[in-house]
């Protein structure tokens, strides 16, 4: 319940923190997705599938932390 004196934050710099920490998410979320997924289809095709699937993944965390990083680092000059 909200107290009769709280005010729930308005302002667009909220919104735009909402925003910047969903997008990190979903960001971080597609590429271990889609190089966990090329890696398993990779690995289904020559074998090892769960080398393929872990190396995949570990490419798409890098990589999703490398977007979220110049991103981040960009909106803040």
């Amino acid at each position: 319940m909200k107290a009769n004196d709280a005010e729930f934050p308005t302002s667009a710099d909220g919104r735009q923190t909402d925003d910047m920490a969903w997008r990190s998410v979903s960001t971080l979320t597609a590429g271990m997705l889609l190089y966990g997924g090329l890696g398993w289809l990779i690995g289904k095709r020559f074998g090892h599938q769960s080398a393929y699937m872990a190396a995949g993944l570990i490419l798409g965390i890098f990589l999703g932390l490398y977007v979220t990083y110049k991103r981040v680092t960009r909106g803040s000059r």
